[in-house]
């Protein structure tokens, strides 16, 4: 007999049901807490329940939570190893909606903890019990801090170049593309237009980059300057706000050396080898991949980022978008990667330029690029081969001319297998080209036919 053990997790505590495979109670709903204690009570229960009722194997689930379900989730992972016992995270959203179309209205922890062991029965062949490598998870919450100061660095900036504009707004046109790190040197020690028109040029040299000419430039805009705000309150707010944004930059750099020095191993440098992706951006992928096993094709892989495309139909209008629905801190690894990739490789290269010639923008070829490299990251893990862009090359030419557009008429002649396309329908302009397309494409399918039947046959 088999088991199912819901796990509604909570801060410090859980609810815990057991089900069988009727989804019958087998244990009213109890709650344990997140200590030893708590785990070694669950362990013991749950022997107790496979030896009385000669359980073959407990199944058991907890919610993706924040990392709340971290503990439990390892404890059952070691029970794992002397009881049989298969752990499973699920995607809090699947049980939302598997609730939702059984007509549940109320939502407590204990009727949470049930509607996870029922979805696990209902929805077995959707729950992946899978022992996965720990390894890149771990560095986590590295990378999560990694991308807060990043934020915060960027609200920084823009709180200085708001406060510039009215301080000195001649130094804004050096910051369209963040702000220099010379800019920054200049404004730690002369943090107003009147204070750095009093500088000598000798003085202004000293601070790294800054040039003989471009030393001359900024006095001459300082004298004079149109800055409204020339208080010594406003220049102790730009000075510190200079002061922040270099040691915020420090911090991030220090984090990332970090990050790239102690994760490490076979898939990291495989990723490492695709064109765009530098050592620390290897890292980054592997730590929100953690296992390419987790993922049975590379069509699954983009879907559960987010990047694959999204089809919107209604009438005659016709949509394509990336769907967004994944991770955001992968596509915003990915986005910089391609832009590098655009750069440095030919194949990819050309295969951006295609798709802006056939009418997309910067972003959206970037976008197919972005999902181009995610197909090859899965190729490089699986194969675990290093990226050769004849292997892509190679693959592409395999793919069918055609096939998109015959499955789309296959997909028409489906639908209209009980009425012919008529061009004397009600029907909008769009349609009409949509259906004249159509019907000269199958023209032009049984002419090719007919001309390979009375073909004159050929001896060899």
């Amino acid at each position: 007999m088999n088991v199912y053990l819901g796990i509604d997790v909570s801060k410090g505590y859980g609810d815990f049901s057991l089900l069988d495979q009727n989804k019958k109670e087998l244990e009213k709903v109890f709650q344990l807490d997140d200590t030893r204690l708590g785990h070694d009570a669950l362990e013991a229960l749950l022997q107790k329940h496979i030896e009385d009722q000669h359980i073959s194997m407990v199944y058991c689930a907890v919610e993706s939570t924040g990392g709340f379900e971290n503990n439990w989730y390892a404890a059952l992972i070691r029970m794992s190893a002397a009881m049989p016992v298969k752990v499973a995270r699920l995607n809090p959203s699947g049980v939302k909606h598997n609730v939702a179309a059984g007509l549940n209205r109320n939502v407590t922890d204990a009727l949470s903890s049930r509607y996870i062991a029922e979805y696990l029965i209902t929805h077995s062949e959707k729950v992946v019990y899978q022992e996965q490598s720990a390894y890149y998870a771990s560095f986590r919450s590295l990378h999560k801090h990694i991308m807060r100061l990043k934020k915060q660095n960027t609200q920084l900036i823009n709180g200085l170049k708001t406060e510039l504009y009215s301080v000195f707004p001649e130094m804004t046109r050096y910051c369209k593309q963040g702000v220099p790190d010379w800019v920054l040197g200049v404004l730690r020690k002369y943090p107003s237009a009147s204070a750095l028109a009093k500088v000598k040029e000798k003085q202004l040299c000293r601070i790294a980059h800054v040039t003989q000419e471009k030393a001359q430039s900024l006095i001459d805009k300082a004298k004079t300057s149109v800055a409204s705000r020339t208080l010594i309150s406003n220049e102790f707010l730009i000075k510190n706000l200079a002061q922040e944004v270099l040691d915020k930059q420090q911090l991030i750099e220090k984090h990332k050396n970090y990050l790239v020095q102690h994760c490490k191993g076979e898939e990291v440098t495989l990723v490492d080898s695709v064109p765009g992706i530098a050592a620390y951006s290897a890292a980054a992928i592997m730590i929100e991949i953690e296992d390419v096993k987790r993922f049975v094709s590379p069509k699954m892989l983009a879907c559960y980022f987010g990047l694959h495309p999204e089809l919107k139909q209604s009438g005659d209008k016709l949509a394509f978008r990336m769907s967004k629905k994944g991770r955001s801190s992968m596509r915003a690894t990915l986005y910089m990667c391609a832009q590098t990739a655009v750069l440095h490789d030919a194949h990819l290269k050309a295969i951006y330029h295609r798709h802006r010639s056939k009418g997309k923008n910067h972003k959206q070829a970037n976008g197919v690029i972005m999902h181009k490299l995610l197909r090859i990251i899965w190729g490089v893990l699986t194969s675990k081969q290093p990226y050769k862009a004849t292997v892509d090359q190679q693959n592409q030419n395999k793919k069918p001319v055609n096939s998109k557009t015959d499955g789309k008429n296959e997909e028409i002649d489906a639908k209209r297998r009980y009425q012919p396309l008529e061009m004397e329908a009600p029907i909008s302009n769009k349609q009409s080209k949509k259906r004249k397309a159509h019907l000269e494409s199958q023209v032009e399918l049984v002419e090719q036919v007919r001309d390979h039947q009375y073909a004159p046959a050929v001896n060899i």
